[in-house]
């Protein structure tokens, strides 16, 4: 059996971070968000997301029964670094390496869905993870919280410098 551990919205100005765990050969998965307060401007950088991927992935773990003996493909995304330490404490086999396939299109699907459950309308998908997907993602997002930013700031990335700059208020304005 192969478990695939994947991550989603890392690069989205909108939402936590979605965190999939899936033994691919049977299509069991365990899905959760990283909550969005990880990355408020006090939380991320004391890199808290950091312990809500690992236990994510922990709970997953549980709840699929993984053991030690199945093959583990890890995202090689930083998100990950305590997850790897976990998974080394723990006696796990497993690899760093770019996730695609079944977990990648799932993981996405379910970021989406997630999405949607914040208000964001019909947001694009991430199908082949190209550049140009990516891009359209992210700038959809950006014109989203454009149209109500003091309304939707509790929904995105504040940790990020990008948005240190955008939500700087000049005469009550947002700095757009």
């Amino acid at each position: 059996m192969t478990v695939k551990i994947d991550d989603q919205g890392w690069g989205t100005p909108v939402g936590g971070v979605g965190i999939i765990v899936l033994r691919e050969e049977t299509g069991e998965l365990h899905y959760d968000v990283i909550p969005i307060e990880h990355f408020s401007t006090d939380t991320f950088k004391k890199k808290t997301y950091l312990t809500s991927a690992k236990d994510i992935v922990e709970q997953g773990f549980t709840r699929l029964k993984i053991k030690k003996y199945e093959d583990i493909e890890i995202c090689s995304g930083c998100i990950h670094d305590k997850t790897v330490e976990w998974l080394k404490d723990e006696g796990y086999r497993f690899t760093v390496t770019k996730i695609g396939g079944l977990a990648q299109h799932r993981g996405e699907k379910l970021f989406i869905e997630y999405l949607c459950r914040l208000g964001v309308p019909n947001p694009p998908l991430i199908v082949h993870e190209t550049v140009d997907e990516y891009k359209a993602q992210f700038f959809y997002l950006m014109d989203w919280v454009r149209e109500d930013p003091q309304g939707r700031v509790h929904l995105c990335k504040t940790g990020w410098k990008y948005f240190s700059r955008f939500f700087k208020k000049k005469n009550n304005q947002p700095a757009l």
